[in-house]
């Protein structure tokens, strides 16, 4: 029997970091939970992609948990409903992870798992169906495995490039970033991360999300704004690093600074910000 933790989403919630309110442990147990009291759903899905149209935050670690190992396609909420709809197509998608203000970028009739109210409700519309799942939220995961598991071969996300192309990336490739990320960047437990950066790019994701937490840390999400304005929140709210995408002389990265280093770089003009 495969290690569980080879999964992604076990992997990560066995760091046993917290995101915003919860911890990990929760929110993944949160998704699982969806899957266990939603027979609709779980046929929905059968031999299926699912597909993630949401904001950074604890409703995407449900989603991911939800996806049960499967391949989840990373949509953007700038892209143009069209081409959402192609690439749902392509991608063979059985249902949507989303939210109510997204939800009208996709074709009429798509199964959609709202999580407005995750970790502790979603709503699950499949066609001729709709009901409210309580996720009991209040469980946490009690999980046991190789915390140095290589992870499973198989398909976990999915995106698509600005140039078109379809990437996937497998739950091994993702866990061996997010740990390559943990070492070069320094997270710890005692961190306190504020990150700046959407789901719905692989990269963002692995800097932004996973390896904080796969570390241990605290996670707080926030939309992009001006840097001097986040960098100002940061130091009121005790946050130690800013995941965010960062102009350097070099170009631009997707990476983490600690406050202090931030403050610096911004005041000697060495470091800029990019809006998503």
């Amino acid at each position: 029997m495969s290690d569980p933790l080879a999964l992604l989403p076990l992997a990560i919630a066995a760091g046993g970091g917290r995101i915003g309110a919860f911890t990990v442990s929760q929110v993944t147990a949160a998704g699982l939970t969806l899957l266990q009291r939603s027979a609709p759903l779980v046929r929905t899905l059968a031999g299926k992609r699912s597909a993630i149209l949401l904001p950074n935050g604890p409703a995407f670690l449900v989603a991911l948990a939800a996806s049960d190992g499967r391949g989840a396609l990373l949509l953007d909420s700038r892209t143009p409903a069209e081409l959402v709809a192609r690439q749902l197509h392509e991608s063979d998608i059985g249902a949507v992870f989303t939210v109510e203000r997204l939800a009208p970028l996709l074709p009429a009739g798509t199964p959609v798992v709202l999580l407005d109210d995750a970790p502790r409700t979603a709503r699950v519309i499949v066609p001729g169906r709709s009901m409210v799942v309580d996720l009991g939220s209040h469980h946490g995961l009690s999980l046991v495995g190789d915390t140095s598991t290589e992870g499973r071969d198989e398909e976990c996300i999915v995106a698509y490039t600005p140039l078109g192309v379809c990437e996937r990336h497998t739950h091994r490739a993702l866990i061996a970033d997010a740990r390559a990320a943990v070492a070069e960047l320094l997270f710890t437990p005692v961190d306190h991360v504020l990150s700046l950066l959407p789901c719905s790019d692989p990269e963002a994701l692995v800097v932004g999300l996973f390896a904080p937490l796969m570390a241990g840390a605290r996670l707080s999400i926030q939309s992009p704004a001006s840097l001097r304005d986040a960098l100002g929140a940061a130091e009121r709210d005790g946050v130690s690093m800013i995941a965010a995408q960062w102009r350097t002389g070099s170009g631009v990265r997707i990476t983490a600074f600690s406050v202090a280093n931030a403050v610096q770089r911004l005041g000697d003009g060495s470091l800029g910000f990019d809006e998503f």
